[in-house]
């Protein structure tokens, strides 16, 4: 004879599968990201090329744009000044080049994975009870570090490794990381209005 799941275990249940399967779509998606990596990491130095073609889109009207190609295989469109610096020695490193790429991206997939397991978590919790703690308010004040790193980490990357290959650097800040930044301070503030909410709940449940 089956035992009847009251609704709010069955919430639970369900609230509890649906943060299972977005945490392991996120691992799967960071295990592809880190493969990537890896191949950029082992593959040749010839592996690489940049040709100077015909755009594949309409909208350039057949302008000529850079492309990268790996073993004879195109790969993206991209931008020279990232792919045709010196090193010391005067020599192009398109594969660094691509490595420092795959780095970037697969930096900013770990923090912003990061950030979807703890509004997971967040997620999570409502299901014990009121989501309304101090807990939850230190776990949203984590995604607003998070999303700071966001803004500045992968770049830091580039920055760090472009440094100690080739002859210049610099760090990139563009209006996309200035918006990342201004939303982390918003979070920053949504968490001290939460915590101050969680006080004032504590405080009223006292009285009462």
């Amino acid at each position: 004879m089956s035992k009847k799941i009251d609704r709010p275990e069955k919430k639970r249940l369900q609230r509890y599968h649906l943060v299972t399967g977005l945490a392991t779509v996120i691992i799967i998606l960071l295990l592809f990201q880190v493969e990537d990596f890896v191949k950029a990491l082992i593959a040749k130095s010839d592996s690489y090329e940049i040709r100077y073609e015909l755009a594949m889109d309409t909208v350039t009207n057949g302008q000529q744009v850079y492309k990268l190609y790996k073993n004879g295989e195109y790969m993206a469109d991209v931008d020279p000044n990232q792919y045709e610096r010196l090193d010391d020695n005067g020599n192009m490193d398109v594969r660094y080049c691509v490595l420092m790429e795959e780095a970037k991206r697969l930096t900013y997939s770990i923090i912003l994975g990061a950030m979807m397991l703890v509004v997971m978590v967040i997620v999570g919790s409502t299901g014990k009870g009121s989501p309304f703690t101090h807990s939850n308010a230190k776990r949203i004040r984590l995604i607003g570090a998070l999303q700071f790193a966001l803004a500045i980490v992968p770049g830091l990357v580039m920055f760090l490794m472009s440094f100690f290959k080739f002859e210049y650097a610099y760090l990139p800040f563009t209006l996309n990381g200035f918006y990342m930044l201004v939303v982390g301070f918003a979070i920053m503030v949504i968490a001290q209005v939460f915590d101050y909410g969680v006080k004032l709940q504590e405080d009223m449940d006292l009285i009462a």
